[in-house]
């Protein structure tokens, strides 16, 4: 059994990679997407749309920001933590696909392939990732901080699915049509995200062409 050290140890390296000080737009974007979520429950959608828009003008905002926002980390921190969100990445994918997907297979079933198609995106793009970096090293533009980006698209994908399985219930209100257009505005913010990773990841790959031998002079 671990004793208590080595559970404060392990709960203090955990919390350091989730540090708001070291990626503060990440937790204002799970604030932003848990508000999103609730508030699509509002039945009126005049009511609606005033408590939506500024949470997703939120959303939009820090990702924007994360886009533009330097490295505070050391060059092995950012490695090490790059990893650890890559990994994360790859987890919140399956278990949002496992857990949404289930739920939309109980509901209705009509967003089941787009609730798919974003996680296999998802897993495919970091588990890409982390061929390409154990080939070619690091990222190109250390400056720029991925690991908040990194974090911020697994947000956004994680709360399309929720409001995805959320719209896919039958119920006689307007709520799964609230979770549904929440799910597609979110779903445009992680697909930002997802074709970042995809031109960076073709920055990170280079196709290395055979040299021809030169051909023989003859005298």
């Amino acid at each position: 059994m671990p004793n208590i050290g080595e559970i404060e140890s392990a709960g203090s390296s955990l919390l350091n990679y989730f540090s708001p000080t070291r990626s503060p737009y990440y937790t204002v974007a799970v604030a932003a997407c848990f508000a999103l979520a609730w508030v699509a429950e509002v039945e009126d959608k005049g009511q609606w749309l005033y408590l939506a828009i500024p949470a997703f003008a939120v959303a939009l905002m820090t990702l924007f920001l994360s886009f533009d926002a330097k490295n505070v980390l050391s060059e092995v921190e950012h490695a090490e933590q790059l990893r650890f969100a890559r990994s994360t990445s790859i987890s919140a994918a399956v278990v949002s696909l496992s857990i949404a997907g289930r739920s939309i297979t109980e509901g209705n079933g009509r967003f089941f392939y787009w609730t798919f198609g974003c996680c296999f995106v998802q897993v495919l793009v970091f588990v890409a990732f982390c061929w390409a970096l154990n080939k070619e090293g690091a990222l190109p533009g250390s400056e720029r901080n991925y690991v908040q980006l990194t974090l911020l698209t697994s947000a956004f994908l994680v709360d399309t699915c929720v409001n995805l399985a959320l719209a896919s219930v039958d119920a006689k209100t307007e709520a799964p049509k609230h979770h549904m257009w929440t799910a597609i505005g979110l779903g445009i913010l992680w697909g930002l995200c997802a074709i970042f990773w995809v031109v960076k990841l073709s920055q990170i790959i280079q196709v290395q062409r055979p040299v021809k031998p030169e051909a023989t002079v003859r005298a």
